[in-house]
């Protein structure tokens, strides 16, 4: 398995357990701003860093008796800090996403869930079919208990190397009113409500992106794909002012982090030494 396959793979339940909350009564017009310092690349001179704006909303929904359908957004505006551009000479990339929702009440406890999303992610300059993606997520959610639901699917996306197609499971556990965990592989998630208006949030997941450039460099013009990715641990603290409103603050770590290049008479695939993370947002809830 390679590792996008394995990342997908692990990724998946975390997606899945949450793509249908998006749709749901607790959709939310979400926007923040996070950023990590400049580290070095192992094995080079460079440094390489960047911040990130996330805007994402939900476009239409329709809830009916078993059925319900959703459509909603996601776009990043991501600025990378980059110490040489021989390396990579683009420094603001972009990434728009729509997905797709559809789910089925087949009994109190079963329900079916799909999802697709295509999107575009690159430095929106020159838009072509390498700027493309796509991924596609289906399966069940067995409510085995009042507290305790499990998610089992599968798995579609066309990636950095190749095309996925990937089973997965998750769960979902709500011990209380005021605490849930979810857990997926080395995804995980918990919340605990320390009060009507504060929320305790802390976890694990994998962040990154690939983008899709193409920029003058010594050669000539080039084509390059380009990813950074990280397993980010974190702990936010959310205040509610009220039903609809939502604050919050997020500090991490990013661990794991590795850059990837490929292009014409390129393959580099190298690890950046390990940083801090922060982000802030506001939420609104419908």
């Amino acid at each position: 398995m390679t590792k996008p396959a394995l990342l997908a793979f692990l990724f998946f339940p975390f997606l899945f357990l949450h793509g249908q909350d998006f749709m749901s009564d607790s959709a939310a017009v979400k926007i923040s701003y996070g950023s990590s310092p400049d580290r070095k690349v192992e094995g080079s001179a460079i440094e390489i860093g960047g911040s990130q704006w996330e805007l994402m909303s939900p476009l239409y929904y329709y809830g009916g008796e078993d059925w319900s359908f959703g459509a909603g957004l996601r776009y990043q505006s991501t600025d990378i800090d980059i110490s040489d551009v021989s390396f990579l000479k683009e420094d603001h990339l972009q990434s728009l996403e729509i997905a797709l929702f559809l789910s089925k009440d087949y009994s109190d406890s079963l329900k079916g869930i799909a999802l697709f999303v295509p999107g575009m992610s690159g430095d929106f300059e020159t838009i072509g079919g390498d700027a493309m993606n796509y991924m596609a997520m289906a399966g069940v959610r067995w409510k085995k208990s009042e507290t305790f639901q499990w998610i089992f699917g599968a798995f579609y996306s066309t990636g950095f190397d190749d095309d996925m197609f990937l089973p997965a499971v998750g769960f979902m556990w709500e011990p209380s009113d005021k605490a849930d965990l979810v857990f997926a592989g080395p995804i995980i998630r918990y919340r605990y409500s320390l009060s009507e208006s504060f929320d305790w949030i802390a976890g694990g997941q994998f962040s990154g992106n690939r983008w899709s450039t193409e920029a003058d460099y010594s050669t000539g013009p080039r084509d390059r794909e380009f990813a950074m990715t990280a397993y980010r641990l974190y702990t936010t603290v959310q205040w509610n002012p009220s039903v609809k409103h939502g604050v919050f603050a997020s500090i991490g770590a990013e661990l794991g982090r590795e850059v990837a290049i490929k292009g014409t008479g390129l393959d580099l695939d190298k690890d950046v030494k390990s940083a801090p993370s922060f982000e802030i947002g506001y939420r609104f809830r419908f």
